[in-house]
């Protein structure tokens, strides 16, 4: 079979997660933006702080069920992937509701009074927006990502559907414009009705399966807890240490490269499970050599979006916000770098994973999250927004040099040859 042939299905399932999370992303990155443009700046800085918070708990939530469910999966339960999802299913259940549980105790605690209501809003619809974002990753495990697909285009339609009633009946406020995510509930609820294929059964009860994930999770578990997502950290820190207007500008500007974290995240999912059974069939020390064109192939996409965005930066802003953060543009380019440098860790974090190292992500997480409070609070209460973007650079440069650091570590541990280093896509898919 030619090498075409062969990649023409896998391209097409390419093309299909892309549009997914395209799909999905833009819901949430429409909802930011008509949010930026239609409330008021300390409104809309309310809104940020939350849902910089949702993000911190949905990567919890991704610790302990879905990246073990893209790794865990495919490579200890194969021949039963179903069987093995309907086990995880009852063990996301009790996950999404402490989440939730976490989420109202956040909202009792938070020093800032206006954003303590947008919070308590959060601990009702966190556990729905989770529960789609496992039915969509059960999709990519399957290897099914035109599901996946219709459930986040029934997210968008539903999410953005609300939020302009919401804006038409003026009732939109920085709570019930963050309240619009709870239509995710019904989305996942319908989504894990349609059981179109035949179940499957496997002997391992939910104790082995939930040990499994732990084992797996922890490590990335323990990085979430003691490293913030290093833009959602800056954003908490300006709304405590300076103002919710800077809070609000900061996750406006983050809407400029959230397309391209989205792109690059859906290339991992898509290639995780793939890459982990690689790494399995393979060993780590040929599977980390033989993939490294996949961190290579995410920089050249990283360069060439980011290559777009300072070209054409002011008509942009233009487009999504009307000339309110035309003020804001002199901190594009080093946005920019701050995107690069987060990128080419990215890239090479999935390999890591995918190898069932999490514990990198331990390492760079603290690593990355103790420069960005360090930095912020050198920086934050003199320089504003820009120490902000500052604090931001220097904790992707500590992060992303310390996942360098754990791949060449295991290479140098796992000998190999370098010499199938480039023959990633004859590999069958």
């Amino acid at each position: 079979m030619s090498l075409e042939r062969r990649l023409r299905p896998f391209m097409s399932k390419v093309f299909a997660s892309i549009i997914d999370q395209a799909t999905s992303s833009t819901a949430n990155f429409v909802m930011n933006v008509l949010l930026a443009r239609w409330l008021a700046p300390a409104d809309y800085g309310s809104f940020s702080v939350s849902w910089s918070f949702c993000l911190v708990f949905a990567a919890l939530h991704n610790a302990m069920i879905l990246e073990p469910m893209s790794v865990v999966g495919p490579a200890e339960y194969g021949a039963g992937l179903r069987g093995y999802l309907q086990k995880v299913r009852k063990l996301n259940v009790g996950v999404v509701l402490a989440l939730g549980v976490c989420a109202a105790a956040t909202g009792v605690f938070y020093k800032t009074p206006q954003v303590r209501p947008v919070l308590f809003v959060l601990a009702l619809c966190l556990p729905g927006y989770l529960l789609v974002l496992t039915r969509r990753r059960e999709q990519y495990v399957l290897d099914h990502p035109l599901r996946a697909l219709q459930i986040s285009g029934a997210y968008a339609v539903a999410v953005l559907g609300t939020l302009n009633l919401l804006h038409a009946t003026s009732h939109l406020t920085a709570a019930s414009g963050l309240a619009c995510i709870g239509m995710a509930l019904p989305v996942a609820l319908l989504a894990g009705i349609r059981r179109p294929d035949a179940n499957e059964s496997i002997t391992a009860g939910m104790g082995p399966i939930a040990r499994a994930h732990w084992k797996y999770g922890r490590w990335l578990f323990a990085s979430t807890l003691v490293a913030f997502g290093i833009p959602d950290l800056q954003t908490i820190l300006l709304s405590v240490l300076v103002d919710l207007k800077s809070a609000g500008a900061l996750r406006a500007l983050m809407n400029f490269v959230l397309p391209l974290a989205q792109l690059l995240t859906v290339l991992s999912i898509f290639c995780l499970p793939r890459l982990a059974r690689q790494m399995k069939m393979h060993g780590a020390g040929r599977g980390l050599r033989q993939t490294i064109v996949f961190p290579l192939a995410m920089i050249v996409t990283a360069l060439g979006y980011l290559a777009v965005l300072l070209a054409f930066g002011p008509l942009l802003e233009r487009l999504l916000y009307g000339g309110r953060m035309a003020e804001y543009l002199g901190f594009l380019p080093w946005l920019a770098a701050a995107a690069l440098i987060s990128s080419i860790g990215t890239g090479f974090s999935a390999l890591l994973r995918a190898a069932q190292n999490s514990q990198h992500q331990l390492l760079a997480g603290v690593t990355g999250t103790a420069t960005g409070v360090i930095a912020a609070l050198l920086l934050l209460k003199t320089y504003g927004l820009e120490g902000a973007i500052w604090s931001m650079i220097l904790a992707n440069a500590a992060s992303t040099g310390t996942i360098l650091g754990a791949y060449l570590w295991m290479i140098r541990r796992q000998r190999a040859s370098w010499s199938h280093a480039f023959h990633y896509f004859r590999l069958d898919f």
